[in-house]
């Protein structure tokens, strides 16, 4: 009897532990703030789609500069060709971008808020 009762706990926090683990593979948290200096976009999402974000990322933001996000990734003060300059760090499941509207043209700001509002696409597309 106490062998089962052992054994049935035991499988009980077994299947707890792997339901959380499955449980937060699908947590998104998406947050965007705006000042009238800053342009930030903060995002923690599964693990699963850092691959799609990396491979956009590169694409369309980091084409004009010297870094790319390598194995998910990058943590820089980025300058693109045009002398635009913003702050990126990306880990798979994380990614932090931030751009100083003082520093940086109107054009440079909402190209960068473009692709965060595609990157949102990206990470919330199930």
């Amino acid at each position: 009897m106490k062998k089962y009762i052992v054994s049935l706990a035991l499988g009980l926090m077994i299947i707890a532990g792997m339901s959380s683990c499955f449980h937060h593979r699908h947590d998104i948290s998406i947050a965007v703030s705006e000042d009238e200096d800053e342009y930030e976009m903060d995002a923690d999402y599964g693990k699963s789609k850092s691959h799609a974000v990396q491979v956009y990322l590169n694409n369309h933001l980091l084409t004009n500069s010297n870094t790319s996000v390598h194995n998910g990734f990058v943590d820089d003060e980025i300058t693109l060709d045009d002398e635009s300059t913003f702050y990126i760090n990306a880990n798979p499941g994380e990614l932090s971008i931030r751009i100083n509207k003082n520093e940086n043209s109107e054009e440079s700001c909402e190209r960068v808020k473009r692709i965060c509002e595609d990157i949102k696409v990206i990470i919330e597309d199930n």
